[in-house]
């Protein structure tokens, strides 16, 4: 009889990014060793602030030790509240924690902020969040930049876990156009305001497309934004795009722009990297930094504007640079796989 394996995940409806594609790889994967592997969710709200404590009862009272008459083996918890389930075998691969409680808890949304609502709860809050983590067996990151964070809040080492991005082995690299590309979620937090800004740094010929979809409050305002600079004509946003439109956006493009407010990962940069194109960051960008290297596979730049622009020009100008920027990106991330992570991940299970 198969194994059982639970992958606790808290989700929001009508919304998917990052985690969720992890998660979703995740659950393939083990099931291609031969697990029965399932994504056990409860869908999350944040807010109003005593939300969170409806949200984390729910996830400390659900009974995952058996389902239909048989045992769950297996638990590993993600992201918060979902790691708060109790079972006798958990480990987790922290995806993040209730940020907001933490390293963004002074943000102008965070409800833990000191004029905000959950203040005078916030050390109840990460007390608990605490005592949760170290009942897990093991506790793996999917970065260094959510370890550190772990340890700085909490107290609690744990063990950064690499892993790759949805359509490893079939990433293409072909010429280096005229665009900078930025893919992902439209949100505040991924600071595309700075890249539109930038266009007005770059030469004429330099393009920026924008793929991916976000509130229509932020879309709309950065559509604003390129009219307002002046480089509407050379920005363009392409909405949703189909995986095979993605790879393609990646192999024509000349870098790829990725700079958020301390990102916990980041699959762009893995997927600019495995395309062999540079990247354009900044120096706060968080887990970015763990892969791209100012002068060799990046140019790792101050947030203004200004800087970004002339990073992105000085490779339209120099595409030697930044074919051998992206070569070496490719070198430092090609061997990131499923398999070395499943080995390091089940290695605590006790299944294997």
């Amino acid at each position: 009889m198969k194994k059982k394996i639970a992958i606790t995940f808290p989700y929001v409806p009508f919304f998917s990014g990052g985690a969720e594609l992890h998660v979703a790889n995740l659950r393939d994967k083990l099931c291609q060793r031969g697990y029965q592997a399932e994504i056990v969710s409860i869908p999350f709200k944040w807010y109003p602030v005593e939300e969170l404590w409806s949200q984390q009862m729910m996830w400390k009272t659900l009974d995952l030790s058996e389902t239909n008459g048989e045992k769950i083996d297996l638990v590993i918890g993600t992201k918060w509240p979902s790691y708060l389930v109790k079972h006798d075998n958990k480990i987790m691969w922290l995806i993040h924690q209730q940020r907001e409680a933490y390293d963004l808890q002074n943000i102008w949304f965070s409800q833990f902020r000191s004029d905000g609502p959950g203040y005078p709860y916030l050390q109840q809050f990460r007390d608990a969040d605490t005592a949760a983590i170290k009942e897990a067996k093991k506790v793996f990151t999917i970065s260094k930049n959510v370890s550190s964070r772990l340890k700085t809040f909490n107290g609690v080492d744990s063990e950064p876990l690499y892993h790759p991005p949805k359509h490893y082995g079939h990433y293409l690299c072909g010429e280096f156009g005229d665009y900078v590309l930025s893919v992902g979620r439209l949100d505040k937090l991924k600071r595309l305001d700075n890249l539109i800004r930038a266009m007005k740094y770059t030469d004429p010929g330099v393009k920026c497309l924008i793929g991916g979809t976000g509130a229509a409050d932020v879309t709309e305002a950065l559509k604003k934004l390129a009219k307002d600079e002046g480089v509407a004509d050379r920005v363009k946003f392409l909405g949703f795009v189909s995986d095979e439109e993605l790879l393609k956006l990646y192999a024509g493009s000349l870098c790829v722009y990725f700079a958020p407010k301390d990102e916990d990962y980041g699959y762009i940069t893995l997927e600019a990297f495995l395309s062999h194109k540079p990247v354009v960051t900044t120096e706060d960008a968080g887990g970015v930094l763990e892969f791209a290297e100012h002068e060799k596979s990046a140019l790792v730049t101050t947030p203004e504007p200004e800087q970004i622009g002339r990073s992105i020009n000085r490779l339209y100008l120099d595409k030697k640079l930044a074919r051998n920027f992206g070569e070496n990106g490719y070198q430092k991330v090609k061997d990131i796989s499923w398999d070395n992570a499943l080995d390091r991940l089940l290695a605590y299970s006790g299944l294997e």
